[in-house]
């Protein structure tokens, strides 16, 4: 895997996911997914706590080599986008288990991004988008990346609900979708 010198999100969806941290910051920001833009997310919520989840080996050493800053976690999901329909309502199979660091908090800011799941055989978001809707708080704000694919589709309106959708942005990459979390189901 080579690791490329881009942003996925594009500059509106880069800016519309900036405006919220930069309003709620200080704040408590956990990203799904490492990559070229994690120093940016780290800087603008200065003086919060932003933590990364990161399962590409790769990706990890390339991002962390550039900064000893981040707070990045690295993980195995276990889990393959093929296997998606077959967890869909195994709702306790695509939970994980996570530091304390990370379960204890309630999240202001979600962000998922990661991991990959661009095809059948890489890790799909089904944990990702999962425990993003376990881990934020009451009214906290999840954005989720590539939702013009059927995975991420289908688990965002299971456990992030489609009446707590606030607005889709279409990009170069994808589609990012903001939820605001008013209404639970995990």
């Amino acid at each position: 895997m080579r690791i490329l010198n881009i942003i996925q999100l594009s500059t509106t969806q880069l800016k519309a996911v900036s405006i919220i941290v930069k309003e709620e910051a200080p704040c408590k920001l956990l990203i799904f997914g490492v990559g070229n833009d994690s120093l940016f997310w780290s800087k603008i919520n200065k003086d919060g706590v932003t933590f990364f989840i990161e399962n590409n080996e790769l990706w990890y050493q390339a991002i962390t080599g550039r900064s000893n800053e981040l707070k990045v976690l690295l993980v195995d999901y276990d889990t393959k986008r093929s296997d998606w329909k077959r967890l869909l309502d195994l709702p306790s199979l695509l939970d994980m288990s996570l530091p304390n660091i990370i379960e204890k908090e309630k999240w202001d800011i979600i962000l998922v991004d990661g991991p990959d799941g661009q095809n059948d055989q890489s890790t799909g978001r089904m944990k990702s988008i999962f425990l993003s809707s376990r881990l934020i708080k009451n009214s906290g704000d999840i954005f989720v990346h590539d939702c013009n694919r059927e995975v991420e589709d289908v688990y965002c309106g299971k456990f992030l609900k489609r009446e707590n959708l606030k607005i889709e942005i279409n990009g170069d990459y994808g589609l990012l979708r903001h939820y605001r979390i008013t209404n639970r189901i995990t």
